[in-house]
């Protein structure tokens, strides 16, 4: 999904099963450093990937680099050359490059388990993984002013890609992927606020990755508002779309994930992280704030721009967007 999606919540969710291998972001993290990640990386980027490619994305996201490696950390079934002291061992290896071949080598699995990965923002990877493989793809989506708020909260303090590397980015995916909105809003993007740049990003990712999900029997598409309603329930098909039964951990987690405590957050490795990182929160309040965290323009400014696209009627349809 986009970044503040609610991507980190339900990639926790699903890595808190004992039988699962969980990378976080590798190859955002991961591209510029680990050649073997970069090649992937392009293949996939290139189009030309194919179901044969298939074990060698597994082969790449094997290792335990510390990079992809992120709190919440979780009892596992299958090995590793130490099976505790991850949670006090990764922040050392995050900051120490001495410490990262020692981390991959603790804790890279001897086994070959089920392994999920989770990204934002890679909407070229849906739509490839879903066209040219078997690899079933869950999307989380959400309701565009909680997107675009949050995310220029976090552009306040540094926290998410600032307003200059996003209009680069429009600037290279409005004509390719949203022609329709490119003859509208092409020549103007410089004279957008930063939150209607979002918006307009909002719709061009969005759009592509639905599109691509609903047309593949191998994609799912999750709604944030409805994951924060029925998070059980929720679970248990994005589990069943990998042919998992949800286990139990899962179920403890979400209870868990969702009362705020400081000692379940230190507990699973979450150790001076920033809070508007953290998913020891409460879902139904992080859902909310942008209702009163927006001025009236700004929603007013959002809701023009995704209105009338499919991607929004997409959420409203279901009941969950207004």
């Amino acid at each position: 999904g986009l970044g503040r999606s609610g991507t980190t919540w339900l990639g926790a969710i699903v890595a808190s099963h004992p039988k699962i291998l969980y990378r976080f972001e590798p190859f955002h993290r991961l591209q510029k450093t680990q050649p073997a990640i970069k090649e992937m990386y392009d293949l996939i980027m290139s189009d030309n990937i194919s179901p044969e490619d298939v074990p060698s994305i597994y082969k790449c996201l094997l290792p335990a680099y510390p990079e992809s490696e992120k709190p919440p950390f979780f009892t596992k079934d299958f090995s590793s050359r130490l099976s505790f002291g991850k949670s006090f061992f990764w922040p050392l290896a995050r900051k120490n490059a001495f410490l990262s071949p020692i981390f991959r080598s603790l804790y890279t699995p001897t086994e070959k388990p089920f392994l999920i990965f989770k990204e934002v923002d890679y909407s070229d990877m849906v739509v490839t993984f879903l066209n040219k493989t078997e690899i079933p793809v869950v999307y989380i989506i959400r309701h565009p002013c909680a997107v675009t708020s949050s995310i220029v909260r976090g552009q306040k303090n540094a926290l998410m890609p600032m307003p200059e590397d996003r209009l680069v980015v429009l600037k290279r995916v409005l004509p390719k992927h949203a022609p329709k909105l490119a003859e509208i809003y092409e020549h103007k993007l410089e004279e957008l606020t930063t939150i209607e740049q979002e918006a307009l990003y909002w719709v061009v990712q969005t759009g592509r990755a639905l599109r691509a999900c609903q047309q593949s029997p191998n994609g799912l598409v999750v709604i944030y508002e409805d994951l924060t309603e029925r998070p059980v329930e929720i679970a248990k098909q994005v589990f069943q779309h990998f042919n998992l039964t949800m286990p139990e951990e899962a179920i403890a987690f979400i209870e868990e994930s969702s009362n705020k405590s400081l000692t379940s957050a230190i507990k699973r490795g979450e150790v001076k992280m920033n809070k508007y990182f953290t998913i020891f929160r409460d879902p139904k309040v992080a859902r909310d704030r942008w209702k009163e965290e927006m001025t009236p323009e700004d929603k007013m400014r959002v809701m023009e721009i995704v209105k009338d696209s499919p991607e929004f009627s997409f959420g409203v349809e279901k009941g969950f967007w207004s």
